[in-house]
């Protein structure tokens, strides 16, 4: 068969998460002997792919991608006209996902240019294969609150990307490596409880080192920052009001629903379900 797409999962989202979560259109592996086009959608999307198998090109309007197995994966607007060329003798297979979700239009204006993001030389699978697999385990049990682990699984992935490009550190230029590092790392896992030593051992730096350099650039001290990082991932996480408080508590790594509580408390003057319902009003 040219083109087989049958290890490719396709999904039906519901309509409140097409209105407020990243979601997923399809995901799986297609195989090509011969070209394939697509036209754009009406509609903004991503397609998120790396190469399983084979070789060839990629052609997005006058631009032209070498494909090839490695540590790569490739970024498409969906909007956009694109052709698959294989090889000659090596069919392509595409391992990747289709997926929509809130601001996918500024995502996409800021990773506008190219769409490659290397992985290669990182440690452990890449983020598109991990991010793969536990989408897949999602969509095939379709267990409560199914579409909100896809919803975290798209944002840790999308969070990978923006560490991959530099996103959220290129507007401090300015600061030093160690404290980029620390910047990259909590938020491509902002429910993480990180901690400060543990954090300058990733930086290679020592905890006094790391705490002059982050308030001499942030103007803010790392405790703060940790702080309201988990406190704004607190707030996204009671606005599913699928999860109760306790399930929240643990998405966030507290050691109980007390602690939660207080945390959220101390930081915003209310209750975790007082804040909940002022949310609802």
């Amino acid at each position: 068969m040219p083109i087989s797409t049958s290890q490719l999962i396709l999904n039906e989202p519901s309509e409140s998460a097409r209105r407020l979560l990243w979601h997923v259109l399809s995901l799986g592996v297609v195989s090509r002997d011969e070209p394939e086009r697509h036209e754009g959608f009406d509609k903004p999307g991503v397609f998120l792919f790396a190469v399983a198998g084979g070789a060839g090109r990629l052609v997005v309007g006058k631009k032209e991608y070498a494909l090839d197995r490695g540590g790569r994966c490739w970024l498409l607007d969906l909007r956009e006209p694109r052709i698959y060329l294989p090889a000659p003798g090596r069919p392509l297979l595409s391992q990747g996902i289709r997926f929509r979700g809130p601001g996918v239009e500024a995502w996409l204006e800021m990773m506008r240019g190219d769409p490659v993001f290397d992985f290669s030389g990182k440690p452990g699978a890449s983020p598109l294969r991990r991010s793969l697999r536990r989408l897949r385990d999602l969509l095939r049990h379709r267990r409560e609150g199914c579409e909100w682990g896809i919803h975290l699984v798209l944002t840790g992935l999308l969070g990978d990307l923006a560490a991959n490009r530099r996103m959220f550190s290129a507007s401090r230029a300015g600061a030093p490596p160690a404290v980029a590092r620390v910047i990259e790392v909590v938020l491509a896992n902002p429910a993480r409880d990180w901690k400060a030593l543990e954090l300058a051992a990733l930086a290679g730096v020592s905890y006094s080192r790391l705490r002059e350099q982050f308030r001499a650039a942030q103007r803010q001290t790392l405790h703060a920052f940790l702080q309201q990082t988990r406190l704004d991932q607190a707030r996204q996480l009671l606005g599913d009001r699928r999860l109760s408080i306790k399930q929240v508590a643990e998405r966030l790594n507290f050691s109980s629903e007390f602690y939660f509580s207080h945390f959220f408390r101390r930081a915003t003057g209310m209750s975790p379900r007082q804040f909940r319902d002022s949310s609802r009003a």
